[in-house]
């Protein structure tokens, strides 16, 4: 201190010191605390890249930001507790001391996703010693995902030796290399209602902090509910190109991450997809629809048929006494249309490209031709509809031939037809063309959807008219005469769409048909990198962000271990591109009233045990009893249980909890939503905290 005083005395432009911080700056300048390297690391990375492309702001000169809440609560520590014990946490011991070191040992963390973030949380987690401890302290992990090529560019613990293997698996094996000390339990399951027998109650209340690393909102709303219901620390972060966030959810300080919602994307209307496309991403995801309908969706479905009615033979008898099959038209089809060479498949990929951008477009224009006016007198064929103009087949444009090389390689594969490299040569392909007979055109009376709040039909309802019936009986019938249907033509090989496989025709097939309508339609064509990213969904995504958001979330864990109060918690947000940096004290809990002496925050649970006999009306009582309010209404998930404007409902009260709730055999108790009636007339009435009901008495 003396040092810097004397110093500060020599400066013409004189301060004032800042006692604290020079007191901590000395105290772990020996130290190294390994997330906010990590943290910078990103920072400063993110500089290195704009310098190299010129790309992005950069730093106006000077950064400078530091984790001081976390010293401010050591003061009283005994200086022993930061002396060096000559193992390889000593500058981690030098800057938060002996006992959180030895809590972060002793942790139990459930980190939920493997990806970017989750790497580089488990390789902070390494650095920091976490669950290293030789009687306690666990990391447990889960993703269900096999790592993809596309993932090596910022999953820095995968390697081109690891794809398509699992993500936990070889994220646990790489970060024991780091730490050998560490103990990981890797799993390969979603985190999610059908899994609340691995990730149940028990497992929660073992666990210390749980840190998600997931890419979806609904996955981190889910664990979320999970933390918050049994009272367990969150720490959630993501990134989406140079941007990235982290949250700190703590039980009783803290909101949640559901306590607030972001609107909801607006999805394309299904008639923009389907007829009227403005933009290259509507044309891209109707090629992607396509794919999945074809090579997808249709052969599953077409397997589930015949999983069920087996017998050809019994399916054509059922139909001819007049029996409703569900899907029997839509299988027939394809049994009917069953490939038997490649040539055949040539000829369904040309009937496909003929009806998508040749049929469709005569189909829309005698519809609607060019002149048709709206009720108010302006034209139908104005901004942002576009008409399309019918596309005359040429095996010389290149995209005419991707599209009909990929889809009849698509066919090929879901038929289980071979082919050879030679097969699918413009020459040959050509060849196989100038044979088939493309089918002639005659416009349909059909209606065409133009309202843009109609949504997509659910394609699993698959009612079958009575002249679809009739048809399909022909099919059938002819399918038999002509030997392809049998029993070895009864099971179809679904597709699954996957992006990063450059050789298998995928992202070919949705590059070549998104930029033939787009041609259809005049809009500008996207490269295939583009169409890549689109159809694939994939997140910008870049490891300097991901390091940054990973660092400042360890430091929330030492926080979390060293039990801070709520003034040192941080949340951050960040844009490395512009850049700027803000960090900000969590969001602190909010206490609902529901009369003057009773009220309740998210971290609340009012609990009630009951018997095997007790009623519904023995709940509300309990209820009433216990909390000194008495309920309005009682709701389970979705199921209402109580309501008393409700008919029958009344009658409900007599019934025992067990008979109305209808609970498995393992199910200890159920969470239950109560509403309770606002101290004024005509007011609405107040929702209470979650009321946990016992099936059996404590003492049980």
């Amino acid at each position: 201190m003396k040092l810097a005083v004397t110093l500060n005395e020599t400066l013409k432009n004189k301060t004032t010191v800042n006692q604290a911080v020079v007191k901590w700056l000395s105290w772990t300048a020996r130290g190294c605390l390994a997330p906010l390297t990590a943290a910078f690391g990103g920072i400063v990375s993110q500089e290195v890249l704009k310098a190299l492309t010129g790309k992005f702001s950069p730093l106006q000169q000077w950064l400078y930001f530091d984790t001081m809440e976390i010293f401010e609560t050591l003061d009283s520590t005994n200086s022993d507790q930061f002396q060096p014990r000559g193992d390889r946490y000593d500058a981690l011991r030098a800057c938060v001391g002996e006992s959180i070191c030895h809590k972060l040992r002793n942790l139990n963390v459930f980190i939920v996703g493997c990806g970017a973030i989750g790497c580089e949380m488990l390789k902070n987690f390494a650095l920091l010693g976490i669950s290293t401890g030789s009687e306690q302290g666990m990391i447990t992990i889960t993703d269900p995902d096999l790592i993809e090529k596309s993932n090596l560019n910022r999953q820095f613990l995968f390697r081109p030796q690891h794809i398509q293997k699992p993500k936990s698996y070889t994220a646990a094996a790489a970060t024991l290399t780091i730490n050998p000390q560490m103990k990981i339990d890797s799993h390969l399951n979603k985190v999610c209602p059908s899994t609340e027998n691995i990730y149940n109650d028990n497992f929660y209340t073992q666990v210390d902090v749980v840190v998600t690393a997931l890419d979806n909102v609904e996955a981190r709303r889910y664990v979320d509910s999970r933390c918050v219901s049994n009272q367990c620390p969150l720490l959630d972060s993501g990134t989406m190109g140079t941007k990235g966030h982290t949250e700190v959810i703590v039980p009783k300080l803290t909101e949640s991450y559901n306590s607030h919602r972001d609107p909801p994307e607006e999805e394309i209307p299904f008639c923009t997809l389907k007829s009227f496309p403005a933009l290259i991403e509507h044309t891209i995801q109707w090629s992607r629809d396509k794919f999945e309908s074809s090579f997808s969706y249709k052969p599953s479905m077409y397997n589930k048929f015949w999983d069920t009615y087996i017998s050809i033979d019994n399916v054509l008898k059922r139909m001819e006494k007049g029996e409703s099959l569900e899907g029997s038209f839509q299988a027939v089809k394809l049994i009917s249309r069953w490939p038997t060479d490649w040539h055949h498949c040539v000829s369904l990929a040309r009937v496909k490209f003929e009806k998508y951008f040749h049929h469709k477009a005569v189909q829309l224009l005698h519809s609607f031709p060019l002149d048709t006016k709206l009720k108010d007198g302006s034209l139908f064929w104005q901004s942002p509809k576009r008409p399309p103009c019918p596309i005359q087949f040429d095996i010389n444009d290149e995209l005419h031939y991707s599209f009909i090389a990929s889809a009849a390689r698509l066919f090929a594969a879901i038929y289980r037809i071979p082919y050879t490299e030679q097969d699918i040569s413009k020459e040959s392909v050509s060849r196989l063309l100038s044979e088939v007979k493309i089918p002639k055109f005659t416009p349909s009376a059909k209606q065409i959807e133009t309202d843009e709040n109609v949504k997509k039909s659910d394609q699993a309802k698959l009612a079958v008219s009575s002249e679809e019936e009739r048809v399909a009986i022909e099919l059938l019938n002819q399918a038999r005469r002509v030997g392809v249907a049998n029993k070895d033509h009864l099971h179809m090989m679904p597709v699954s769409f996957e992006k990063d496989n450059d050789i298998n025709g995928h992202i070919d097939f949705i590059t070549a048909a998104s930029n033939i309508r787009a041609k259809m339609y005049n809009i500008d064509t996207a490269d295939r990198l583009k169409t890549k990213r689109i159809a694939g969904r994939i997140i910008p995504a870049i490891a300097t962000a991901t390091a940054a958001v990973s660092g400042l979330v360890a430091l929330e864990v030492i926080k979390l271990v060293g039990s801070h109060p709520f003034e040192a918690y941080r949340n951050c947000f960040f844009n490395l591109a512009i850049p700027i940096i803000v960090f900000t004290e969590p969001a602190a809990v909010k206490r609902t009233q529901i009369r003057n002496d009773i009220s309740f925050t998210i971290w609340d649970r009012w609990t009630i045990y009951g018997a095997a006999d007790f009623t519904l009306l023995n709940f509300i009582d309990a209820v009433k009893e216990t909390y000194k309010v008495e309920p309005t209404m009682v709701v389970h998930g979705v199921k209402m249980l109580y309501v008393p404007v409700m008919p029958g409902h009344v009658k409900r009260l007599k019934l025992t909890m067990q008979k109305l709730v209808k609970p498995t055999v393992d199910r200890k108790y159920v969470d239950l939503t109560v509403s309770f009636a606002a101290e004024s007339d005509g007011d609405e009435d107040l929702p209470g905290p979650p009321v946990r009901y016992y099936f059996r008495p404590e003492a049980n």
